[in-house]
């Protein structure tokens, strides 16, 4: 590493992590001393630190091909929870004579079936649209949806 100084201090490199806006970047434990309040002495610690390419540089006849590598996991965006529009359906199963039936809910309401596809809310609407068909009051999409109806 090289300090602001001009200094040269060696350390380990323990990793490569990949960052966002900085890119790579070295996972360095340096040397340094410490104090310990218990024993009133001064005693080596390995300090860890974060550097960029430009402050780690590579010891020569040193090889770093065996140094894990921790590159950036990309994740697809997703929508606030709250700025997220979208609907399940519940199917409902016939009960002692009575026709099953149809309950749009909001895609996280705890009622509506996990393994169900999300609609939008053209597709929600038209679900409402049948028969028999209604809005959860529990999540709110009768709130949601019923103005839209």
């Amino acid at each position: 590493m090289i300090l602001p100084d001009g200094q040269e201090l060696r350390g380990r490199l323990h990793a490569w992590g990949q960052f966002p806006k900085t890119g790579w970047m070295a996972w360095v434990g340096l040397p340094m001393w410490a104090d310990d309040p218990e024993t009133e002495t001064v005693e080596p610690r390995e300090y860890w630190v974060w550097l960029t390419p430009g402050q780690a540089q590579p010891i020569d006849g040193v090889r770093y091909d065996a140094i894990p590598r921790y590159p950036l996991r990309r994740e697809e965006p997703t929508a606030q929870a709250a700025d997220r529009w979208a609907w399940k359906i519940q199917r409902t199963r016939a009960v002692g004579g009575r026709p099953g039936a149809l309950v749009v809910h909001v895609w996280d309401c705890e009622e509506a079936p996990r393994e169900a596809e999300e609609l939008d809310v053209h597709a929600a609407l038209e679900v409402l649209r049948r028969p028999g068909a209604t809005a959860c009051t529990e999540c709110g999409a009768d709130v949601a949806l019923g103005p839209l109806m």
